[in-house]
């Protein structure tokens, strides 16, 4: 582990460029990882329309089977969008803030692993247009489990060895322990991955064991999805609720229990390869081990909601949407006869990375975030998902596609405006006395020297 002088030589001076390439802070390379989920999530975006255009039998832009457009869209989305912004975006940039932590235990390893998830995302863009092959690239899709394993082991690390002095594992915010627990899972389930990637490129199988493997991981994929999600919910709905996290333990607990039960989940999603004739309850079971952890949560949420006197400010929104959809969406997604978690938990984990933007957007930028564009942000992006999800109807998943579109366009118009808004000030602890966790001790935009030592700070979120 680097000591407190190595970890203040780590943090460097000069430009936000010349910062990165020095490894100077876990901020720079938080923002590096959340630019990088803005690109694939605009590619993705893309991807996704065409899928309904070519569902509408319309004109189709590109040649080439539909099934490669759904597998691209799934790794634009999941691999280098929801979970590079969650864990690596949000996870780099305020982890080391709410435990007092001068930066990452290993700042270069940060950096490098940045740099791997980069290449292998450029890796599989340029495969995208060429419509070859049946699945992603191996050699990508292998540059991205060694990276976000770097990332995983480098987050433990950081949980494990920088607390400030004071602060038990117990009494660390349960935004802390989601990020925790997901390193810890994506610890157990990448290297099973990476194993089954490798011996089918040794083995000069071609892509079907590939194939098997990515369509496996997409069982715990669903918990590596929510686990971060629901930590950021819970920072947001404690801090507009006013009131600290009721049943606090439950959901605790239950964050463990889906991280330990989530990496178990390694079947659910394999009905054609015929493992549900030989056991078709036990996809059943396993999914249990995700849903039931997602109701002990949703009651720990409804109960501080309830306890409070809750704030409809722009994240408390999001936060509202990603439990709504919890709620509505797996209904509408039996009823469309396909019962497929993904449609659920990949619109979910993004609307807490949008909670998590507008929470903390102000401590990154510096710069207010105008509300009524944030408001109709997350009004289009929540019509539009729950347009695309009604069962059987074509003309709903269009326009709900459409309206999909224009949040995109809504978000990056808000991020331009709040980038310009250099002349309006924003204090602190702009949320108020609900915020109580130690980023809201800093001013705003956080210093790159936020702790060069381990504060005592007594808040508990």
């Amino acid at each position: 582990m680097p000591t407190e002088g190595q970890v203040r030589m780590d943090i460097g001076t000069g430009g936000f460029l010349a910062r990165c390439v020095r490894a100077s802070g876990h901020k720079d390379i938080g923002t590096l990882y959340l630019a990088l989920a803005v690109l694939a999530g605009l590619v993705g975006g893309g991807l996704a329309l065409l899928l309904q255009l070519g569902q509408a039998d319309l004109p189709r832009p590109v040649s080439g089977p539909w099934d490669r457009v759904a597998i691209d869209h799934g790794a634009m989305m999941v691999m280098f969008c929801a979970l590079p912004a969650l864990v690596g975006g949000f996870g780099s940039w305020f982890v080391p803030l709410l435990l007092g932590a001068p930066s990452m235990a290993f700042p270069r390893l940060n950096l490098l692993c940045w740099a791997g998830v980069t290449a292998s995302f450029l890796m599989l863009l340029s495969g995208v247009p060429s419509g070859a092959g049946s699945s992603l690239p191996q050699w990508a899709t292998l540059l991205w489990c060694a990276a976000m394993l770097g990332l995983s082991i480098n987050m433990v690390a950081t949980v494990l060895n920088m607390r400030r002095a004071g602060l038990s594992l117990g009494d660390m915010p349960l935004f802390v322990w989601a990020q925790a627990l997901t390193a810890m899972m994506m610890v157990i389930v990448l290297p099973v991955l990476a194993a089954a990637l490798t011996k089918g490129v040794l083995a000069g199988t071609g892509l079907r064991d590939v194939d098997l493997a990515l369509r496996a991981f997409s069982g715990p994929e669903i918990a590596l999805l929510l686990l971060p999600a629901s930590g950021i919910v819970c920072q947001v709905i404690e801090t507009f609720s006013g009131v600290p996290m009721r049943l606090r333990r439950v959901a605790l607990g239950a964050m463990a229990v889906m991280s330990v039960g989530g990496a178990t989940v390694w079947t659910h999603d394999m009905f054609a390869a015929g493992l549900a004739a030989a056991a078709g309850t036990r996809p059943m079971i396993e999914q249990m081990a995700v849903m039931a952890p997602m109701l002990a949560l949703l009651v720990a949420w409804g109960s501080t909601i309830a306890g409070g006197r809750p704030v409809l400010r722009v994240p408390m929104l999001w936060a509202c949407a990603f439990v709504g959809l919890l709620v509505v969406g797996p209904v509408l997604s039996a009823l469309s006869g396909a019962a497929d978690g993904h449609a659920v938990a990949l619109p979910a984990a993004l609307f807490a990375t949008f909670a998590g933007f507008y929470y903390w957007v102000g401590k990154m930028s510096g710069h207010a975030c105008p509300e009524a564009g944030g408001r109709l942000h997350v009004a289009l992006a929540a019509a539009g998902t729950l347009l695309c999800l009604v069962p059987h109807q074509l003309a709903c998943a269009l326009l709900g596609a459409a309206l999909l579109g224009l949040s995109m366009l809504t978000f990056i118009a808000v991020i331009a405006v709040t980038l310009r808004r250099g002349t309006q000030a924003i204090g602190g602890n702009y949320w108020g006395a609900g915020a109580r966790t130690l980023e809201w001790s800093l001013p705003s935009p956080a210093p790159h020297h936020s702790f060069t030592d381990f504060p005592a700070y007594g808040a508990r979120a």
